[in-house]
């Protein structure tokens, strides 16, 4: 493999692991965020939505004009807007704040998955792809099986707010590598 596609290689699946443990974190958090705010289990449901609804909705979009822009870019952009939105979510201190940063964090997040398979699909020889695709792809299950409980943990240890500034100190070490 040459040089690009080993760096590829390591680093695509984190990208992938944060965005999708941003994404996965909010259902397990009701039992924090509920009693935190003081919001029904409808409100409630309006947060875990938010970052889905929005992520399809820009991803749908993108798919409309980011060929015609370098991926790379567009990685980078996104990645950083997603960085902010979920630092942004750690500091919540409304349950209208924290919608609308769930909401800024999806319209990035659904930009995040589709470079890095697009940059992963450019990179890597048709030999190898397959076996990139499924190196970015394990980042899910790595994010369900061990980033789930490790965020859940660091809720119970700390608060809520913890695990979202971790998430986005993952992506603040990950930005120089994009």
């Amino acid at each position: 493999p040459e040089p690009k596609e080993r760096f590829l290689f390591f680093f695509s699946p984190p990208l992938t692991l944060t965005s999708s443990l941003d994404f996965m974190i909010m259902m397990p958090l009701g039992h924090y965020l509920m009693p935190d705010f003081n919001i029904s289990p409808r409100q409630f449901s309006f947060l875990v939505a938010a970052y889905t609804i929005r992520a399809s909705i820009s991803g749908f979009c993108a798919a409309f004009f980011a060929d015609g822009f370098d991926r790379k870019k567009i990685l980078l952009y996104a990645y950083f807007g997603f960085l902010c939105a979920t630092i942004a979510c750690g500091f919540a201190p409304t349950y209208i704040f924290l919608l609308v940063a769930r909401l800024v964090a999806g319209l990035f997040g659904g930009l995040i998955g589709a470079q890095v398979i697009s940059i992963v699909a450019d990179i890597f020889v048709y030999e190898r792809r397959g076996r990139a695709i499924g190196a970015v792809m394990s980042a899910f299950a790595i994010a369900s099986t061990i980033g789930i409980p490790f965020a859940l943990y660091l809720s119970y240890l700390l608060s809520w707010h913890a695990t979202f500034i971790f998430i986005g100190c993952l992506c603040f070490f990950l930005i120089p590598f994009l």
